[in-house]
């Protein structure tokens, strides 16, 4: 038997949330005949990984490049007597969708699992040409009929296939690699200021840009009266000209644990979004504090109450910033130790949610 995963951005190295998911499953597939089929503008040389060279990380190129990466999988999967095809859903579905005609008309026997992260004609249908919306739509509805299993992030995920596609998909949470995560040493980054708030995302996504430009316009200048930082991860080379906003771009995972552990809170203040939140998982899970908007902590179905504040309203937000800073100052006299969250840790588990969905379809 043999397993290929596909996604068509870089999961390897991943430079987002949805990049750290796909290579945290693929990691935790319990099957070792496995390889992760990836597209990348980079050379990548690393065992079990199966690249797709583009020239840039943009649709037209990947469009160009699907028949390489589908060439690929036939001969990989060709001569192995069970075939499991697993896509990741954190792209544009006309990629997933051709990816399966295809690999159905050579190879009729195959199964074929779809993650989806999100639906995505509610992205298209608020950010692209109605044209693109609705082609999206028809072909998510096909993609999500044609394949053997589809597995959705969140019980509101499953709701929403069921509503726009009449189909029960299976629940399969945004997990990590919790063990892994645990037990990676802190990478210290110096120069922080001692009281800072942490925002990760791409500031090229739209939510996370709308979410950026209302921390620093609306909380912000609030929170600089307490000397308050806001510290920036995920959007390199852009400065957002305030002496109280530190963008430290692209930072490694253990950076990022380092980051989560010495913040006030994380600010996960969307009000417009889709999936779940990687970031809110790992930082719940290290016992961190997260302030978030209900948009923002929607779809995360297991959380300690005690540990994020949930609102929209900008006072609301300030005092639980306030409120945060002096529970962390608190706990820093009594040297207290954070322990990470056995409850979350068990139901994000992506070994354990991998393991179930391997032992359903075998």
């Amino acid at each position: 038997m043999k397993t290929a995963i596909v996604t068509f951005f870089d999961a390897y190295p991943a430079k987002s949330g949805s990049g750290v998911v796909i290579y945290d499953f693929f990691n935790s597939w319990p099957h070792f005949n496995k390889s992760l089929f990836q597209m990348s503008a980079e050379k990548i040389n690393k065992k079990k990984i199966i690249n797709t060279k583009i020239f840039n990380n943009k649709p037209v190129y990947k469009i160009l490049s699907l028949p390489i990466l589908i060439f690929k999988l036939f001969k990989y999967l060709q001569n192995s007597k069970k075939k499991i095809l697993i896509l990741e859903g954190a792209s544009w579905i006309l990629y997933s969708y051709i990816v399966i005609i295809s690999l159905k008309i050579f190879i009729p026997n195959i199964l074929i699992i779809y993650r989806a992260h999100n639906i995505e004609y509610e992205i298209r249908k608020k950010y692209s040409l109605f044209f693109i919306s609705l082609i999206t739509k028809y072909i998510e509805k096909k993609v999500f009929n044609i394949s053997n299993i589809v597995t959705t992030v969140s019980k509101l995920e499953q709701k929403k296939a069921n509503k726009y596609y009449g189909v029960k998909t299976r629940l399969f949470p945004n997990s990590i690699r919790v063990n892994d995560f645990i037990k990676l040493k802190n990478k210290t980054i110096k120069k922080l200021p001692k009281k800072y708030i942490l925002f990760c995302g791409s500031y090229e996504y739209r939510p996370n840009k709308s979410a950026i430009d209302y921390l620093i316009n609306n909380i912000l200048p609030i929170l600089i009266k307490k000397n308050i930082f806001l510290v920036l991860t995920g959007s390199p080379n852009i400065n957002f000209n305030s002496d109280n906003v530190i963008n430290l771009g692209y930072v490694e995972r253990a950076q990022l644990k380092f980051l989560y552990k010495n913040a006030i809170c994380l600010m996960a203040t969307l009000f417009e979004g889709y999936g779940t939140r990687v970031k809110i998982i790992e930082s719940l899970i290290l016992q961190s504090n997260v302030i978030s908007t209900s948009k923002g902590i929607e779809g995360i179905d297991s959380y300690p109450k005690d540990k994020i504040i949930v609102t929209n309203e900008k006072k609301k937000i300030v005092n639980a910033v306030y409120y945060f800073m002096k529970l962390k100052n608190n706990k820093l006299k009594s040297n207290k130790l954070k322990n990470p969250n056995r409850t979350l840790s068990r139901y994000y588990s992506m070994e354990n949610n991998a393991n179930l969905l391997y032992k359903d379809i075998s």
